[in-house]
């Protein structure tokens, strides 16, 4: 007889024990349901394949400077393909802290005294502010030397003439003459610098 109520007691236990964990268990689901993807963590989304990523592509140039009263190339990069405009606005604006570390310098003082830069069938036409005349002497040499070397390694350039209010004007030469036609690299060899180009950090 007891035997009878003990177990009853516990199967009367038992289901009690199941209502409990029915009641606290996770709730199931008979269907999937969809995650709105805002709630997913950024780090959790999927990637769309049809979004493009943006990417500059640069190429290297060699610009310019002043040595010792020389003239020694240093590497740059710009983006690519490089236009005579920004390598040229590459130079004007100087040496970086670490080319002037290693003694390198600009002869052009002034960014505002070169305006712009027009090639035509591989002359580049140069117009310069009537300031330009303000540089000393011997830096004048040396900073047309900066210009004509720059732009002169780019692909398709081969001569740089110089104008003031669109007027083509002459121009010092390192022998000390003077001339107001279109000139080359070849016309400042005698000022490279011997020691060679300088690398970039």
């Amino acid at each position: 007889m007891s035997g009878h109520i003990l177990r009853r007691k516990g199967l009367a236990a038992l289901g009690v024990l199941c209502a409990l964990v029915t009641s606290c268990g996770v709730p199931s689901q008979s269907s999937q349901k969809p995650i709105n993807e805002s709630d997913i963590p950024a780090g959790l989304r999927p990637l769309d394949p049809d979004a493009e990523t943006e990417s500059n592509q640069v190429q290297r140039i060699d610009v310019w400077f002043v040595r010792e009263g020389h003239l020694a190339s240093v590497s740059h990069l710009v983006i690519s393909p490089a236009s005579p405009s920004a390598v040229l606005a590459d130079l004007l604006a100087g040496p970086t802290d670490f080319e002037q570390s290693r003694s390198l310098r600009s002869a052009i003082p002034d960014p505002d005294v070169v305006n712009e830069v027009v090639i035509v069938r591989g002359v580049a036409t140069v117009a310069i502010s009537a300031g330009f005349t303000d540089i000393p002497a011997n830096d004048q040499v040396l900073a047309i030397g900066q210009v004509v070397l720059t732009l002169t390694g780019l692909p398709g350039v081969g001569r740089v003439r110089f104008a003031i209010d669109e007027n083509i004007v002459a121009v010092p030469l390192p022998s000390g003459d003077a001339t107001n036609e279109s000139v080359s690299r070849d016309d400042f060899a005698d000022l490279m610098d011997p020691v060679g180009s300088s690398a970039a950090p």
